[in-house]
């Protein structure tokens, strides 16, 4: 099976709205030079106007209009990040908080973007704006408490600032990199005590210090200094999913530092107990009770206008103004509230991922964005001589008092929970009123499956619960794929837990008895109808794993499948994938008459010439993969002498 890779704590960013990509936009020409009165147009002549109401007035149309792609085209076309940045360290407070607030709504769009943000320096002016919040003491934020104890202009500046730079590192190392070099990361630090800078300022410098310090060893000389400050919030008393998340948060940047790991295993495996404990299905109950009450605010007009009426208001009382029109409603900040805990549970997840894979696993993944790995294949079978691949170890290759800690927590159960899909009702409301909340749901039960597969892969049985609990898991998870899981990574998740499970099964056929000729068809229809390459793997590889634990007639019918789907199968990595899991069948009994009532000899010989043109043809796609793919095809060309020789003296039973 693939080892699992250590997994990055913080969301996966990458085109999160759907839009092209900024390089493809500027290839396609949607810049705006070639339009006139177009809105960016106009945002560009009021940012570089001297009126600082028309600046704030094209910043707030600028955070509201990278919507649409041909906006974000125009963005790209018109100069305006390069303008916008340079006003993060105008001399007027209200410019330079509606520029930071502008410019992290423009980073959340997509990578691209960040990336181009990145080539139009917005670090020079974001670093510099930074560092002018000292961390001595002379200051620290205000909080209004008759505005639901919103901040003060200057701080919320600084937090707009913050999730700005977070952003942006997260997509780029050149951000990281400007980051290292800055000197901040003392003052950040710094800025993690919530009880002077409120829980919003530290909850977003601790998001920011999680995605710098993940793979950073000069972030983790600096953290490593910080050891106390970083422990202390591990002992927060949590009143909200706030704390809650800033607690998670601590438990993750340290998890990320190995000196500081090696000595708080214990309280961060605790910690991420705790925040697994509380009930998300709950709390999404109760905000989908509120969410078809919630009225609904109007569309924000991105057309941009010259006719804007300020009534001769004093700066003091357009500040309030905005203010007051910023204010959450009750169910925004409900929807707030509810995200956090599904993004901390996120988390405790990965952080327990994370402690589970040894930094060797890690290195040997082929592809950063594919969690599955390569092959299973990684040393050649020697089919002349009839040596037979072994089942994966069934032993613990956590530390003890890692693996003791997933025992007495039931970190197992707890993040099995997690997995579970919510109810009909409350998924129906999540996609019509409330897709932020949706995706956040999907990601906490994406990150719970891919760290119960990893635990699969480094404990044993017996610590999994059993081979019946885990086989209780499988059929589980096979009901929710085969009753429409709609969320591809979902599914792509949920395939991998079940593979890894069945893993675990190879000594136990006694469960599968009841497996009927309908439950396996199930299976040949979901690899049939499947599109994407790492679920149709996941499904090749257990219907290998099936075959070695089912009776002749299923065993026959999944090898005429596998044959069949190999010769169609265009992939050159899934074709290794469902050819390796066939020899696997072959490894404790050698089926002769299934040999030759499929005549397996000629379809063999011919995957091999096909598994030869196509590993030559995608050999510098494949990568690092290649190795493992080029491993099983000289396997098959071991499996095809493995054939003859079986058969050479195989006299077939003619009796009807």
């Amino acid at each position: 099976m693939g080892k699992a890779k250590k997994l990055k704590t913080h969301r996966n960013k990458t085109n999160p709205t759907g839009l092209m990509d900024v390089n493809e936009l500027i290839e396609q020409g949607l810049g705006g030079s070639e339009k006139s009165g177009t809105p960016v147009e106009a945002i560009v002549e009021q940012l570089e106007s001297a009126v600082t109401e028309e600046k704030i007035c094209g910043l707030q149309s600028l955070a509201t209009i990278c919507q649409g792609e041909i906006n974000v085209g125009e963005l790209v076309g018109n100069n305006v990040i390069r303008i916008a940045s340079s006003l993060l360290v105008d001399p007027d407070k209200s410019v330079r908080h509606a520029t930071a607030g502008a410019l992290r709504n423009v980073s959340v769009v997509s990578v691209e973007l960040c990336e181009f943000m990145v080539d139009q320096d917005v670090l020079t002016p974001l670093l510099a704006l930074l560092t002018r919040y000292p961390s001595n003491g002379q200051w620290t934020p205000t909080f209004d408490k008759n505005m639901q104890n919103q901040m003060d202009e200057h701080s919320d500046t600084f937090l707009q600032a913050v999730n700005l730079l977070w952003n942006l590192c997260e997509s780029t190392s050149d951000a990281l990199n400007a980051f290292n070099q800055s000197q901040l990361l003392e003052n950040f630090v710094t800025f993690l005590n919530y009880n002077v800078y409120g829980l919003e300022i530290a909850i977003a410098v601790a998001q920011c210090l999680l995605v710098v310090s993940e793979d950073n060893a000069s972030s983790w000389r600096v953290l490593a200094n910080h050891g106390s400050e970083l422990t202390s919030l591990l002992a927060i008393d949590v009143v909200d999913n706030s704390s809650l998340m800033l607690r998670t948060l601590a438990a993750a940047i340290i998890g990320n530092v190995p000196v500081l790991l090696n000595s708080h295993t214990s309280q961060v495996l605790i910690c991420v107990s705790k925040t697994l404990e509380t009930n998300h299905r709950s709390a999404l109950g109760n905000l989908t009770s509120m969410l078809p009450l919630e009225p609904q605010k109007d569309v924000v007009d991105l057309e941009v206008t010259d006719d804007v009426v300020f009534d001769e208001e004093t700066e003091a009382q357009s500040h309030q103004r905005r203010r007051k029109a910023d204010l959450p409603s009750e169910g925004e900040l409900e929807v707030r509230n509810v995200g956090r805990l599904l993004q901390a549970q996120r988390i405790a997840a990965e952080i327990l991922t994370n402690i589970c894979s040894s930094e060797d696993d890690w290195q040997s993944e082929g592809n950063e964005n594919d969690d599955n790995g390569g092959s299973d294949a990684e040393s050649v079978y020697d089919y002349d001589t009839n040596t037979l691949n072994e089942s994966v170890e069934n032993t613990d290759k956590v530390p003890v008092e890692v693996l003791e800690a997933i025992k007495s927590l039931a970190l197992v159960e707890k993040l099995w929970q997690k997995a579970q899909p919510v109810a009909e009702n409350v998924y129906q409301i999540l996609v019509e009123s409330e897709q932020g909340t949706l995706k956040k749901l999907d990601g906490m039960r994406i990150s719970a499956m891919l760290c119960l597969h990893n635990l699969c892969n480094n404990i044993s049985t017996e610590d999994l619960g059993g081979p019946a609990a885990v086989y209780n898991v499988w059929i589980d998870l096979g009901q929710q794929v085969f009753q429409g899981e709609r969320n591809e990574k979902l599914l792509e998740a949920s395939t991998s837990l079940m593979r890894a499970a069945l893993e675990h099964l190879r000594k136990s056929p006694e469960l599968f008895q009841q497996m009927t000729e309908n439950d396996l068809q199930l299976m040949l229809n979901g690899v049939t109808g499947c599109e994407d390459v790492e679920i149709r793997a996941n499904w090749l590889r257990m219907l290998g794993i099936l075959g070695c634990l089912l009776p002749e007639s299923h065993v026959k019918a999944i090898i005429d499948f596998v044959l069949n789907t190999c010769a169609n199968e265009e992939d050159v990595w899934v074709l290794a994938e469902a050819l390796d899991s066939m020899m696997d069948i072959f490894a404790d009994n050698d089926w002769h008459s299934i040999m030759h009532e499929l005549g397996m000899i000629a379809k063999c010989k011919q995957l091999d010439r096909i598994m030869r043109e196509k590993l030559k043809r995608d050999k510098r796609q494949l990568g690092d993969r290649f190795p493992a793919v080029s491993t099983v095809r000289t396997n098959l060309s071991r499996f095809c002498k493995y054939l003859e020789t079986e058969l050479k003296n195989f006299k077939p039973n003619m009796e009807s």
